[in-house]
């Protein structure tokens, strides 16, 4: 089951296929405003690997039909199954490879959104590594239509969709410089170099805030094609098995099925890449980064300061990306500053110490900094012993102002917890 701190999420519609891996969609409604947390209880902790992704919508209300497609043979065709959906209804198709397990998936090459009579999918977030995508549209014809989806790859997949009923509810979002879309996404050491990753986006700005066992990011690529920078130089290295690295598309051009490729200095070690695809950015977004910080953490503590005043925004109402990553305990929190939010997946089925495929066990963060007063980040840990030798890095882009940006369909958080 799935819950928060303010709301209840009811199962909609699961199935178990013949390998015994279960797969389902739940929905809450009536949701708290300022919810960024979401908590998945498993019914045996640390037994199965598990993938997840998560949508926000306004102006959507109560289940209309729903369906589910279980395993049955490799097919490059997804489906979830025929349902009856009313006219104006949004409908929400998940899709989960069947073959994964055990933190070793059988990845896919692209997943491509359906085309169908009487509905416009878009992707809303994609995991090539680990074989799942969502993808969303309205519905405007009339009759049954099976959800289908496209992979690169022939998987044994399974597919659940729900038809959610329009509704007078929600509010529009308000700010035009936002995050609309995140991918946390495994770099493994095993992974090919250069990295595929497919991300959805439909912003002006791309951000990867990378955080990695000491191997760095060397150049970035993407089709569309983009300019790829980094706001500074790498910090961090394999003999501390930490580096920290930020690197945008700046004026980006975006599209659905965005495709980037990621090359490392070498794939000897885990990595993770957060992904942010933002609008509302200025067209030169970059203001300035802290430069990167390194250090050693010998002593076992739980509040774990990694930036003391080390950024000061140029001008206010700027977006913060700040990340860490240490050779032992587990980021749970960002308590400062004050206001932010905390990015990276946990998972109590984990050890304490990872590294492990739950964003190795490290911390992210964005804030939306009102102000132009320096930025101190810290971290709750839970420990069990010293943080021991960490890296970390922070960096401010700049908004468009009243710039006109045409915003995504959904809102779109993924976590992937192996």
């Amino acid at each position: 089951m799935f819950d928060d701190k303010s709301n209840n999420y009811t199962l909609v519609k699961s199935v178990v296929d013949n390998n015994g891996k279960y797969t389902a969609i739940y929905y809450a409604q009536g949701v708290a405003a300022g919810t960024h947390m979401l908590r998945f209880h498993r019914t045996v902790i640390g037994a199965y690997s598990v993938e997840l992704s998560a949508s926000e919508y306004y102006n959507v209300g109560a289940v209309d039909v729903s369906s589910c497609n279980a395993l049955s043979s490799a097919s490059k065709t997804v489906t979830a199954g025929s349902i009856a959906p009313t006219t104006g209804d949004l409908l929400w198709q998940w899709v989960s490879n069947g073959a994964a397990g055990n933190g070793v998936p059988t990845s896919v090459t692209s997943f491509t959104a359906g085309s169908q009579s009487g509905i416009t999918w878009q992707l809303n977030g994609t995991d090539l590594y680990d074989g799942d995508a969502v993808q969303a549209g309205v519905f405007s014809g009339s009759g049954s239509i099976n959800p289908t989806v496209t992979s690169g790859t022939s998987v044994g997949f399974d597919s659940c969709a729900v038809a959610l009923k329009a509704a007078t509810a929600g509010n529009a979002p308000s700010a035009s410089f936002r995050i609309v879309h995140m991918l946390h996404q495994q770099h493994p050491k095993s992974a090919a170099n250069p990295f595929p990753v497919q991300f959805p986006t439909s912003g002006n700005l791309i951000i990867n805030s990378y955080i990695g066992g000491g191997d760095s990011i060397t150049t970035m690529s993407s089709t569309p094609s983009n300019t790829w920078s980094t706001t500074g130089t790498f910090v961090g290295s394999e003999t501390i098995t930490a580096g920290s690295q930020i690197m945008y598309a700046a004026n980006a051009t975006s599209a659905n099925n965005m495709t980037i490729s990621v090359t490392r200095s070498s794939n000897v070690e885990d990595g993770t890449l957060m992904l942010y695809d933002i609008v509302g950015a200025a067209a030169s977004p970059f203001d300035r980064d802290s430069g990167g910080q390194t250090a050693n953490q010998t002593s076992e503590v739980t509040s774990f300061t990694t930036c003391s005043g080390c950024l000061t925004p140029s001008s206010p109402n700027e977006l913060i990306i700040a990340n860490q990553g240490q050779n032992f305990c587990t980021a749970t929190a960002s308590p400062s500053p004050s206001g932010s939010l905390f990015d990276a997946a946990t998972d109590t089925g984990n050890s304490i110490d990872g590294p492990q495929m739950v964003d190795q066990n490290n911390g992210w963060l964005h804030y939306y900094d009102p102000n132009t007063n320096p930025v101190t980040v810290t971290w709750t840990n839970i420990c069990d012993s010293p943080e021991y030798e960490w890296a970390g890095r922070v960096a401010a882009f700049k908004s468009g102002g009243s710039i006109s940006q045409q915003p995504a369909p959904p809102t779109q958080l993924k976590a992937v917890v192996n």
